[in-house]
């Protein structure tokens, strides 16, 4: 599961619905669910099966009555490859088949340009599915696949920093190792304990360190909030807002379990139950793509 939502439109007459903007009405209508929209639209059911081949995708709607193959053969085609996502073939040349598929929807058209009915169709599959993502165990495992990508692509924004001048790499580590240190110091509980301790970083270069798995997600926040702060990118303040809005979510999504309580999935952390609401799922959502999206502007700069 991730923030990309897929979408592929198989109909003969693909150009007529593109020439409608219907693909740019529905790149809109997925996006204000906070998922990045990717939506290909093919004119033959050939050209379909090749894009299955290469992509998964989490909803397909298609015509039924294509020139070429009809919608049974199609059907046929997609479930033998084990794909199992939400299907919607609609038709006005005839009635739909009462074929017993799971997760596949017919609609009847009332004509051949019965536009307003087959995008509300299409909507509603896609508000289903939308809405089986939006169960715990999706979003726990979506919020672990994304901020991980975050992470990276700090990782990537510091390395091109370090890469570009010495003296930026310098200035950065030593940064990094007095924060460092003085976190760990400040742990230290023993009062006999003199803190002269030196950590082991500061023997090594930074562009190691950077894949260290102790340059956790927090380290790697604040290196970015010091190079911020030392260039004209204008995010400020960067730190505080990405640890309440990023990293305090993955940490209370991943240090919990989950129950069911009066027929609702709950979250269950060492500071009590916790129930989640759509309204807060797109929040989450929104902050990823928020930081996403600004991660990739820095990294055409840096």
């Amino acid at each position: 599961m991730s923030l990309r939502y897929k979408v592929l439109w198989v109909d003969d007459r693909i150009d007529e619905f593109i020439s409608l903007n219907f693909n740019k009405e529905l790149k809109d209508y997925i996006d204000a669910s906070f998922f990045e929209s990717e939506i290909d639209m093919c004119e033959s059911a050939e050209e379909a099966k090749a894009k299955l081949r290469e992509k998964k995708y989490d909803v397909i709607f298609s015509d039924y009555n294509m020139s070429e193959e009809k919608g049974d053969s199609f059907i046929q085609d997609i479930r033998s490859q084990n794909i199992n996502c939400e299907i919607l073939f609609y038709s006005a040349q005839e009635e739909p088949p009462l074929v017993q598929a799971d997760r596949i929807s017919f609609l009847r058209l009332q004509s051949n340009r019965a536009y307003n009915e087959l995008m509300n169709k299409i909507k509603s599959v896609i508000d289903l599915s939308l809405e089986k993502i939006n169960d715990l165990t999706s979003i726990r495992g979506l919020v672990m696949a994304e901020v991980s990508d975050l992470d990276v692509k700090m990782t990537e924004i510091i390395e091109k920093y370090c890469k570009a001048s010495e003296v930026n790499k310098e200035d950065l580590k030593n940064y990094i190792i007095q924060k460092t240190e003085n976190r760990t110091k400040d742990s230290l509980k023993a009062s006999d304990c003199e803190k002269k301790c030196v950590h082991v970083w500061k023997n090594k270069e930074l562009l190691e360190v950077v894949h260290e798995q102790g340059f956790e997600s927090y380290t790697k926040a604040r290196s970015l909030d010091y190079i911020f702060k030392k260039t004209k990118f204008g995010i400020n303040p960067f730190l505080t807002d990405y640890n309440a809005e990023i990293i305090q979510n993955r940490n209370f999504l991943a240090h919990c379990h989950s129950e069911i309580k009066d027929g609702k999935e709950i979250l269950i952390t060492n500071k009590g139950e916790k129930q989640f609401t759509n309204k807060e799922f797109k929040t989450i959502r929104s902050n990823i793509l928020k930081y996403s999206k600004m991660f990739d502007e820095v990294l055409k700069k840096v």
